[in-house]
Formats: C-alpha cells, sequence, structure tokens
C-alpha cells in the first residue's frame, strides 16, 4: 500500500511539566523568545504644559523636547498574530521598552549569540540633531534652538546614559554602542566609537552587524564613513577606510578622511535643520548598511548608491585587502541610502533604503517618504562574463506598504520564521517572512481599496510589514503580492495612530510624521537541517501552502484572484494523519498531558511512529513508539511556558521496515505550543 508523504503543520504535543519546572524554564528564557523583533526609532517629543501654554504656535515649538520617557528600543512578540496574514492591523503590545533616558536616539540593532542573545544599538543622527541652551525664561526648561551657538548644548534624550538617575555613569555620545543584557534586560555602555581618538563629533553612527564566526561586531560611522571592527568587550580591534582603500581597490581616486569636517554645535554655521551642516563624510566615503555573509563584509557606500565588499581574513577576522565593488543600487527616482543588508540562506542579497535624512523644526519629517524601495539580487547564475558584475543587472523589488507605488519603506528589514494557518510562528519555516520597517503601511486613496483596508482597522499606521520572503513585484500579476494583501500590518506606536487622513491629526500623528521608524534584528536560529524555508522563503517561489490560499486567492474584499478547478494550484493531497488533541491539567500529578488524537486515512497501514527531529532545546521519553488510532500519547519535555516547537514523525509499518525492502513512510511535522497557565496539583 502506497503512503503519501506530506508534511502537516497541527496542534499537539504531551507535556509533562511540573510546576516547579515550568517556573525555573520561565525564569531562564531570557527577554527574548523566538520570532521576537527589536525594533529602533525615533522617542517622540513631549510639548509644554498645557495648562500653561506659550502664546504662539512658534513659541510652543521651541518648548518641545525629546521625550525622555517615550521608547527608542521595544522587543515586540511577533509569534502569535492568531489569524492569517490579510493586511488588518495588529497591535502587540511590546515584551521590554528602553528609553531614552537610557540609550539615547538609535537606529542600527544586532544580537550576538549568547544563550541569552545581547542586544546592541548604535546612537544616530538617522532622527535629527536636536540642541538647547539654558533656560531663559526661568520655567524649568531649556530653551530650544535652531542655530548653534556658544551656549548649545545636545538636547537632553539625544545620546542616553547608562543610569539616567546616577550622575557618574557613563554618558552616551555620537559614537555610543549600547548594550542590552539578554537574561536581565539591563542597559549598559559597551563602546564609544573614536577614530584615533577623536569622538564622533555628532553626525552619529550607520549601523552594526554580529560576525558570528569570529565573534565580533562591524559598525559604521557616518562622520568619518570608517568601518570599526569591535571585540565582544567593546574593544576596536582595527578600523577599514573604504575612501582610501576600497576605492583603491575598484580604481577610484581617493577621498581621504578630512579631520576638519568636525561638527561642533557651539558654531554658529550648525543649522539643526540643514543635514549638510551636521559633519557628515563626504557621500564617496560615508558608508551605512552593513552584513557579513560567506567570509565577507558587505557594505553600503551613499554617494552613487553602491554596494561593496571586502573580505574578512578566516582565522583573525581581519580585514583583508581586497575589496571590491559589487552592485550599483539603482538611483530611481534619486539616490538614496542602503541603510539596511541581509543574506539569505540561498545567497539572496535584500536591500532596505531609507530616505533622504531630513530635520523640521516641528519633528515632523525626518526622512523623505514613499520613495525607498526594498531591493533582492542573486547573483547571476551562471555568472555572464559580459557583465561587470557578479550579480543580476535588474533587481527583484518587494511591495512595502499600500501607497501606489509601494514604497514605503523606511530602512529596517529582517528575515524570520514562517506561520501556521492558524497564524502561529512555524520554527521549522526559516527565513519564510520578510520584515520590513515603514511609514503609513496601509495608505491609499482608490475608494475600493480604502473600502477593504478599513475593514481591517486604522489605515495611517507606521510600525512593521511582515510578507512572504518568495514573492516579488517581478512575479506574475497573479501571485506577486502587490499591493501587499499577503502580510502582517504591526501599529508600533498606538498613541499616534490616525484612522483616516482627513481626520483631524494629532500633532504628532502617524498622518503628519515620516521618517520616526528605524531599524529592526529578529530573534531566530541559523537555518540549516530541516529548515529550508518551505512556507515560502525566497528562492522557493510563492507558497501554495493552505495557509496562504486562503488569504492570498480569497482576499478581504472577497473577490478571488483565481478560478478554483481551473487556474487556481490543486489542492493538497489527502492526508495520511491528521493529528488533533487537547491539553487536560491532570490535578493529581500538577502536570499538563497532551493525548494525541490520530485521525488518519483510512488506506494508511502503519503500527509505528519514529522521531526524526524536534526544535531546539525539546526532548522525547522515545525515539519510536507504537501508533495506534484514535489516540496517541507522545512524550515531549524540555519545552518552555507559551514555546511553539515541532516535531518532525514518520509513521510506518514496523513489519515492513524489517523486511530488509523499501518501506512507506508517512511524513508529518507537528507544531504545538505549551501551555502558559500553571496546572496546579491538588492535595
Amino acid at each position: 500500500m502506497t503512503i503519501k508523504s506530506i508534511a502537516i503543520c497541527s496542534a499537539t504535543i504531551l507535556a509533562l511539566l511540573m510546576p516547579e519546572a515550568l517556573a525555573q524554564a520561565q525564569e531562564e528564557r531570557g527577554i527574548l523568545n523566538l520570532g521576537d523583533a527589536v525594533v529602533t526609532g525615533f522617542s517622540g517629543v513631549v510639548q509644554p504644559d498645557a495648562n500653561n501654554p506659550p502664546s504662539t504656535n512658534h513659541e510652543v515649538l521651541d518648548e518641545t523636547l525629546i521625550n525622555t520617557d517615550g521608547i527608542s528600543v521595544r522587543i515586540t512578540p511577533l509569534a502569535n498574530p492568531g489569524y492569517v496574514w490579510d493586511a488588518r492591523v495588529w497591535q502587540p503590545e511590546p515584551s521590554w521598552v528602553f528609553k531614552p533616558s537610557e540609550v539615547g536616539q538609535v537606529f542600527g540593532v544586532t544580537m550576538d549569540e549568547a544563550k541569552f542573545p545581547n542586544i546592541y544599538v548604535t546612537a544616530t543622527s538617522a532622527y535629527g540633531l536636536h540642541i538647547t541652551t539654558p533656560d531663559a525664561d526661568n520655567n524649568s526648561r531649556p530653551e530650544r534652538v535652531k542655530k548653534g551657538g556658544k551656549k548649545a548644548q545636545w538636547m537632553k534624550g539625544m545620546w542616553g546614559v547608562t543610569d539616567a538617575d546616577d550622575p557618574s555613569g557613563a554618558v552616551g555620545g555620537p559614537g555610543t554602542i549600547w548594550k542590552i543584557d539578554g537574561k536581565t534586560g539591563s542597559v549598559s555602555f559597551f563602546a564609544n566609537v573614536t577614530l584615533r581618538g577623536q569622538d564622533n563629533s555628532g553626525a552619529g553612527l550607520g549601523n552594526i552587524t554580529f560576525d558570528g564566526v569570529h565573534r565580533q561586531f562591524f559598525v559604521s560611522d557616518l562622520s568619518t564613513g570608517m568601518i570599526h571592527r569591535i571585540d565582544l568587550n567593546g574593544k576596536e580591534l582595527e578600523f577599514y577606510d573604504h575612501g582610501v582603500t576600497g576605492r583603491a581597490a575598484g580604481k577610484l581616486s581617493p577621498v581621504a578622511f578630512d579631520p576638519k569636517n568636525r561638527l561642533d554645535i557651539t558654531k554658529t554655521d550648525f543649522d539643526s535643520e540643514d543635514p549638510e551642516t551636521w559633519g557628515y563624510a563626504p557621500d564617496q566615503r560615508r558608508v551605512w548598511g552593513l552584513a557579513v555573509h560567506d567570509g565577507r563584509l558587505f557594505y553600503s557606500v551613499v554617494g552613487d548608491a553602491q554596494i561593496w565588499s571586502v573580505g574578512i581574513e578566516k582565522d583573525t577576522g581581519k580585514f583583508l585587502n581586497d575589496a571590491r565593488w559589487e552592485i550599483d543600487v539603482p538611483q530611481k527616482p534619486k539616490t538614496l541610502p542602503v541603510s539596511d543588508i541581509a543574506f539569505t540562506n540561498k545567497g539572496a542579497m535584500i536591500l532596505a533604503q531609507r530616505g533622504k535624512i531630513g530635520s523640521t523644526y516641528d519633528y515632523a519629517n525626518l526622512a523623505d517618504y514613499g520613495k525607498s524601495r526594498t531591493y533582492r539580487y542573486w547573483l547571476e547564475n551562471p555568472d555572464d562574463p559580459k557583465t561587470k558584475s557578479r550579480w543580476i543587472a535588474e533587481p527583484q523589488e518587494y511591495a512595502v506598504g499600500f501607497e501606489p507605488e509601494n514604497r514605503a519603506a523606511e530602512g529596517g528589514i529582517a528575515l524570520s520564521y514562517g506561520y501556521t494557518k492558524e497564524g502561529f510562528i512555524d520554527t521549522g519555516a526559516c527565513e519564510a517572512t520578510l520584515w520590513a520597517t515603514g511609514n503609513n503601511l496601509r495608505q491609499n486613496d482608490d475608494p475600493e481599496i480604502k473600502k477593504v483596508l478599513l475593514k481591517g482597522g486604522p489605515q495611517t499606521i507606521d510600525g512593521l510589514q511582515g510578507m512572504p520572503a518568495g514573492p516579488v513585484k517581478q512575479d506574475p500579476v497573479d501571485r506577486n503580492n502587490t499591493p501587499p494583501w499577503a502580510s502582517y500590518m504591526v501599529d508600533i506606536d498606538t498613541a499616534n495612530t490616525d484612522q483616516l487622513p482627513t481626520d483631524d491629526p494629532k500633532e504628532f500623528s502617524d498622518i503628519t510624521t515620516t521618517g520616526w521608524m528605524g531599524d529592526i534584528a529578529i530573534y531566530k536560529l541559523p537555518c540549516g537541517g530541516g529548515q529550508q524555508g518551505y512556507y515560502g522563503g525566497a528562492g522557493y517561489g510563492w507558497p501554495w501552502g493552505p495557509a496562504y490560499v486562503s488569504n492570498w486567492y480569497f482576499p478581504p474584499n472577497g473577490d478571488p484572484k483565481c478560478t478554483p478547478g481551473l487556474d487556481c494550484p490543486p489542492p493538497p493531497p489527502e492526508a495520511c494523519l491528521v493529528p488533533k488533541g487537547d491539553f487536560v491539567c491532570d490535578n493529581a500529578t500538577g502536570t499538563w498531558t497532551y493525548i494525541l488524537q490520530t485521525g488518519s486515512s483510512p488506506k494508511l497501514m502503519a503500527d509505528t511512529i519514529k522521531i526524526l527531529g524536534t526544535s531546539g532545546g525539546v526532548t522525547l521519553g522515545a525515539g519510536e513508539i507504537p501508533f495506534s488510532a484514535p489516540s496517541t500519547p507522545l512524550a515531549i519535555s524540555g519545552t518552555l511556558s507559551g514555546q511553539l516547537v515541532t516535531v518532525d514523525l514518520c509513521v510506518f509499518d514496523k513489519k515492513a521496515s524489517q523486511s530488509g525492502q523499501p518501506f512507506d513512510c508517512c511524513k508529518a511535522t507537528i507544531t504545538a505550543r505549551a501551555p502558559i497557565a500553571r496546572c496546579e496539583k491538588k492535595q
């Protein structure tokens, strides 16, 4: 009898966790769970006391300062939307937040590979450079100013301190990297990026990435144009100069670092509304986005919107002298900086652009909006010797946001796991989802599209868009996810959200602001083994599974994108195993028990289950157990409270397997979420 092989995702498990073990597992979890996003962004502002307002609107702006109790970094759980993606608004509560009083304003974010991954964030000027002078009108608030001067100081909340209540704590600056402890959430001063003893003068840092092979960091400096190599203790090991070394390798004239280009806010030539006065390195040597891939450090150069790479010495982790130009990013409609780079397990290079930095005095527009693209490149296969680059000439593009051009990106990207049809994260689907930071993500003026969008919540939100990592605009129209109906739309700051552009907007609402979102990093395990992105990672085409078909072919407006039985993909084959079940609290023992109900095809002739693999940290009572319908217990331990785990099974006929001849195996991937509540033992 032929038994069909099919991967199935259903909520199943037998969890045996004593209350004490459950509490210990919770304590040992750390601040990050798989699939959690660490998101940076502008912390917002505080206006003067409404009970004693200044007399004019201009004076109100003069008294509007950075909100030091706002949020600069937040950890947002993304594991449990509970529905198939359909572009409705999702407003998950952050599990951890970090204030400007701790870390200042930050953009770049990365994690190390510790047991409890630590988080690293970098000081930035991406949300403007804001200055004040001492209080002159005796209202206990400093005076905000546009131009530099002898009394000018950085506005409180720009750079952060290790302990806002401890005057002896390390004070941050434009070159600071902050470390967030992965187990406790405590913030500490990690490193101050300098060049030959000189501090960053104010332009800040670009981005940061972790090199897991050599356990080191690379960080770009927007002030000098250097890339610094830093060890796990925050010690600088060396720096790399693209303007001289990189350009020389490309046979280009050098653009050397000029120490005279330092920013000084005590001089009148500094203008908080003119980034040309902020001390940025010249475009041809200014580096922003970074990523380590295949033994090389890839980096973006703002000038001419280029991607370059330089080798990393295998044994020492040092920079090699082999810099090479990789690609020219299309300058359509104009040159925009690439602020983030990500590589897939299959070798695709994904680039996120950010709008040109700006800084209006009303804090509203911190970056250009509506032109930033999210590109995907592949290596030519085979390499075409007639082309200068190893990469495809015309990149593919993702649709981010619903505005007409679908270019609402804010410059941060990260790959993460896929999702089941029940709306739970699927740790067996590596790199299936691409997350991007974005602005006005659900904004569209088309009456029909707007009608559908408003059914799913506010139209104008700033936050995150999660989408299948496979489909791009260049795919056939019936499967390119443009506009991105197949998406999770996360509203990061609900206090700033407006329902309609015609609503009376708040002073600093999502309608009136741009450039407030930053970068994103997601906690996930490295791809490998069975984690091959079968839910639609880049390089796997459009996902045909039921978790996508129910949404994609029957989107919220009810109009199917294809005709079932005519041009829709065929339904999946009959499942040989359809497991279901429920957790039950055994009050006699104080343990949760899950009874696996094994509904199966009547054609299935099997009596044994073999365990093929499990999620990391999960153990099974036996590698091979008897199989019997309708009920089979499966003992699993090592799960954390609320954790989603996967178990790969092979169901087969034991006698057939011992015959020495090939035998049929009904493969099933089981997923289950351990209970969060305690199971109390009753005496």
